[in-house]
């Protein structure tokens, strides 16, 4: 049975009292260990603790917590039990936390201490419960693990919600079990490696990977405590795989160069001489290429001196990074395989359980999201095609991207409307636009929703543009404009420190000199005509997702009065704006 008991249960069995966690309880920065074994032994604690409860198979149980060893245990607690994980963000605002709690009608929260007064205001009548109070139970049996069914619901995972309240994901055992079986084979987690990131685990990328991956594979899972301790303490957890989203990937990458630029000057030189070498030998994939002295400069000075330094930094045994959420810009792809740290981009979504396809490190491609799992090969029962704007479908289309296979989520909890439209005729819309090359990688464009047409009819996806642009050290956000009007206009966030002390016209010219430098091999179309800088996009005001995606929406509510203003100023006409306005929802009213 491909169910996630049965599997914790193989995997504790044989790696016994290899290390599965390793994280820092209480103040200190002593490090705790838990075997294989032990977690184990925890997790059937949590399941008495849960069944004490009164849970059972079906039950819903919400997790709120800030990343953390727990959240693991009374995942598999539940799957023991038949009950369904419901992890949501605790830094959510109270609106859309309240309404999960209210969807979801979870039997029992579980939650962090820290955020226990918080979450018993918009519980409701259902019960609140600290961890401490589930993994103190010791009375009744032990639970022995149900037969689960592999088509039950394992976990509902709430969606971003971009356009609206989040959906509830119905992902089942087989869904979950499928995809990190398959995911193995490409990302390549080994029994000898330790993961770690800073990736909650309401993020299906996480919890596939670290949750699931690291158990089946046998590799060690690291949970550092927050941000700071992942930044100032990597080099001592010393793991072998990150996980990132590009945004991460962003902070890592100018972490790296801020640190070079403030060096002595002769050090300074010396990384930015690597860099340069690295970047005539090392573009083309795969392998060296260029003139025998750079290639030998590179292998035998560069990289075993100058970048091992940097790799030491991240403790000496990073094989590679791993970036899923987003589309991770070629630039930060690029930095890191130079540093001789390759980034392994991958894709998915939340309702494919989550990953559709990913780099393997022997053969990756740079801007590509990698060859597609094999849960959607035929032989695996799976399919994927395309669909193009006319109606034509294959698998030599450039369109939307179907899917099929034991990886589709079931459904949509309480949306059978947005299922069936999301899951018409057997196909997974994923909603995202792209092609196969004849190499079998696939590549994105953007999302299908986003797509902008301007009046002269040219159509652009905004994301490339948006990384292009954020590919500036000075740019933190980029949200590009334009759907209706003559020309493209991209809406900023400055990096506060970049503009402190600097007036706002010299801001807004330096924010234009950015957007001209790093736009400037685009099509002309596609490049921003002008700039607004506007105040900084929040996950605490919704202009975020908690996975630091912008919600378009919600920044058209916030701004959109500002924004219409300023495409009046640019000479866009106000009937082509009403139209903007109306197709907005009246969000932003002239």
């Amino acid at each position: 049975m491909r169910n996630l008991y049965s599997m914790m249960h193989d995997a504790c069995s044989r790696y016994g009292d290899k290390a599965f966690l390793t994280y820092k309880a209480g103040e200190g920065d002593a490090l705790t260990h838990v075997s294989f074994r032990q977690f184990e032994e925890r997790v059937r604690d949590w399941a008495r603790g849960l069944q004490v409860k009164g849970i059972g198979a079906s039950d819903r149980v919400a997790i709120i917590t800030p990343k953390c060893s727990e959240q693991i245990t009374a995942f598999y607690a539940c799957w023991s039990l038949g009950a369904v994980a419901v992890p949501v963000c605790e830094c959510l605002g109270d609106l859309e936390t309240g309404f999960i709690l209210r969807d979801s009608e979870p039997k029992v929260i579980l939650v962090d201490p820290s955020v226990k007064d918080r979450v018993e205001g918009l519980a409701g009548d259902e019960p609140v419960l600290p961890f401490s109070d589930i993994s103190d139970c010791a009375e009744g049996p032990v639970p022995e693990g149900l037969v689960v069914p592999e088509d039950d619901t394992a976990a509902l995972i709430y969606t971003s919600g971009s356009t609206g309240m989040p959906k509830g994901v119905m992902l089942t055992h087989r869904n979950f079990f499928t995809n990190a079986s398959s995911s193995i084979a490409k990302i390549q987690i080994r029994n000898d490696d330790t993961i770690m990131s800073l990736l909650p685990y309401w993020h299906c990328f996480a919890l596939v990977v670290e949750v699931l991956i690291s158990m089946k594979s046998g590799a060690g899972v690291i949970i550092p405590r927050d941000k700071r301790d992942f930044v100032k303490n990597i080099g001592n957890y010393a793991p072998s795989v990150i996980l990132v989203v590009p945004r991460i990937a962003d902070a890592l990458m100018n972490g790296i160069i801020k640190k070079a630029s403030e060096a002595a000057p002769a050090r300074r030189r010396l990384f930015e001489s690597a860099l340069r070498n690295a970047e005539e030998v090392l573009k083309e994939d795969p392998g060296m290429s260029g003139a025998l002295h750079r290639r030998m400069a590179h292998a035998a000075f560069y990289s075993p001196v100058v970048f091992r330094k940097v790799r030491k930094s991240f403790g000496g045994r990073l094989r590679f990074i791993v970036s899923g959420g987003a589309p991770l810009d070629l630039r930060p792809q690029l930095f890191f395989k130079y540093l001789g740290i390759p980034i392994m981009q991958g894709y998915g979504l939340t309702e494919s359980t989550p990953v559709i396809s990913c780099n393997p490190l022997e053969n990756h491609r740079l801007g590509s999201s990698g060859p597609l799992l094999d849960w959607l090969d035929a032989g695996s029962g799976g399919d994927w095609t395309f669909l193009a704007e006319d109606g034509r479908r294959g698998k030599d289309v450039h369109g939307e991207l179907l899917v099929k296979g034991d990886c589709v989520m079931k459904g949509y909890w309480r949306h059978r409307d947005a299922s069936a439209k999301t899951l018409a005729d057997g196909w997974l819309h994923t909603g995202d636009v792209g092609y196969v090359d004849k190499d079998g990688f696939l590549f994105l464009d953007g999302r299908l929703g986003n797509m902008i047409c301007l009046k002269g009819g040219e159509k652009l996806h905004p994301e490339p543009v948006e990384d292009a642009i954020k590919n500036s050290l000075k740019i933190t956000e980029a949200m590009v404009i334009g759907e209706s009007c003559k020309n493209v206009y991209v809406c900023v966030n400055v990096d506060p420190d970049a503009a402190d002390g600097t007036s706002s016209e010299e801001l807004l010219q330096e924010a234009r000199d950015e957007v001209v430098a790093q736009t400037g091999p685009l099509a002309a179309f596609q490049k921003p005509k002008e700039v607004l800088v506007l105040p900084a996009f929040q996950v605490d005001d919704g202009t975020l997702t908690p996975t630091f995606k912008i919600r378009r929406r919600r920044v058209w509510q916030r701004d959109g009065t500002e924004i219409l203003a300023f495409l009046e100023a640019c000479g866009e006409d106000r009937e082509a704006l009403t139209k903007l306005s109306e197709r907005l929802g009246g969000l932003a009213a002239l």
